[in-house]
C-alpha cells in the first residue's frame, strides 16, 4: 500500500485510465508515504483512505458480499 517514489504511479495511471477504480492510503496511516503521494498529486486517485479502511473500500469497490456455505 505504500511505496517508495513513483514506483506504482504509472500502473496506478494505467487503471485509472482504463476506468478502474483507484485506492491509495493516506498519509498519516502510511510507513512511508512515497508512491501515495505521487497518485495524489497525479490526481488519480478515486478514494484516499487510512490503512484500517484500505479492506473495506476493496470489498465495497467489488460490491463483495459474503454469503454463508453450508
Amino acid at each position: 500500500m505504500t511505496g517508495m517514489g513513483a514506483d506504482g504511479a504509472q500502473g496506478m495511471n494505467a487503471i485509472r485510465r482504463e476506468g478502474g477504480f483507484t485506492l491509495g492510503q493516506d498519509e498519516p496511516s502510511c510507513a512511508v508515504y512515497g508512491m501515495p503521494r505521487v497518485c495524489a498529486e497525479m490526481g488519480i486517485l478515486d478514494r484516499i483512505v487510512p490503512l484500517s479502511l484500505i479492506t473495506q473500500e476493496i470489498l465495497r469497490a467489488t460490491r463483495y458480499r459474503k454469503t454463508s456455505v453450508g
